[in-house]
């Protein structure tokens, strides 16, 4: 007995300091530390998260990579019959070197031909008059996105960047040979679907809650609120809701809900709540960095 108490001694050690090493007592798991000092959990933020996704005020400057623009807050613009305008590298004024509107951005679409293998990357950025960011998207098969939509105000600034960069501005939306919203009119009645860029509730989508259904991006990405004068942050990730983004779905084209193999009772019941989203007339939202988005019409209470 002695002998097996003495061979048991190391194993008994060990399992204690690994106790001590990860946080716990005889009382349960301590507190966690931030820089030796306690950090007591925001229960209401991370309940806000739960319900919504969106960031505590406390922590939306990370979010900012540099100022969006008060413009963002203004109606949106409309479409029009003029011809398309092709940009590649270098910077164009809105007012001067292409025209005012609400335009639809699509990238060029890379040519792997052996002949020619090019890949086409190109990074648009648009800046107000004050020089605040009112756009940005990243344009690339797989990368980033393909197209994504906006409004030019004259006096902008229009900057394109990439060595193989090839843009295209269409201000007639029926010019695009895939074009997006019609390809939406064949999803289920219930949903909305919004490519990347600035959309205006009561004008590209009704005001109402709706649920966060699916998205596709080529990376974690957000959605900027601007809403009775302020700007929240709801985050968009893969594990509630999103979805990898193959060369099809930069195509603009995405899978129907209910199409596929029906879930079994065991995956529905270990399914992840999905967020809300509140939309008031007159909110505008700006999309970075995303295929589509599915939003879907709840008929349950606004989170307060």
């Amino acid at each position: 007995m002695t002998y097996l108490l003495q061979n048991k001694k190391p194993i008994i050690l060990v399992s204690l300091l690994f106790m001590f090493l990860t946080g716990w007592s005889f009382a349960g798991i301590r507190t966690p530390l931030y820089d030796g000092e306690p950090v007591e959990p925001n229960e209401a933020a991370i309940d806000r998260y739960a319900s919504t996704q969106q960031i505590d005020a406390d922590n939306e400057e990370n979010y900012f990579r540099y100022p969006l623009s008060d413009t963002l807050f203004e109606p949106s613009l409309e479409f029009s019959d003029r011809e398309a305008v092709t940009l590649k590298v270098g910077t164009y004024r809105v007012g001067e070197d292409l025209p005012e509107g609400r335009v639809i951005f699509e990238g060029q679409p890379s040519d792997f031909s052996p002949q020619v293998f090019t890949i086409r990357a190109g990074n648009v950025t648009v800046y107000d008059t004050d020089g605040d960011v009112t756009f940005e998207n990243h344009f690339q098969e797989r990368a980033g996105v393909m197209q994504a939509v906006a409004d030019l105000r004259e006096g902008q600034t229009v900057k394109v960047d990439g060595e193989t960069s090839e843009i295209h501005a269409h201000y007639n939306k029926e010019d695009l040979l895939n074009d997006f919203d019609i390809k939406a009119t064949s999803g289920p009645e219930s949903s909305e679907f919004l490519r990347a860029g600035h959309h205006e509730v009561g004008k590209h989508i009704k005001a109402g809650l709706y649920t966060l259904e699916e998205f596709s991006a080529p990376r974690t990405s957000v959605i900027y609120h601007f809403t009775e004068g302020k700007i929240e942050v709801v985050e968009l990730t893969h594990n509630r809701g999103g979805r990898p983004s193959p060369p099809e779905l930069n195509g603009v084209m995405f899978k129907i809900e209910g199409e596929g193999t029906p879930e079994s009772e065991d995956d529905q019941s270990n399914e992840v709540k999905k967020a809300v989203i509140s939309l008031k007339e007159g909110d505008k939202l700006y999309l970075p960095m995303v295929d589509w988005l599915e939003l879907k019409v709840n008929k349950g209470e606004p989170h307060v």
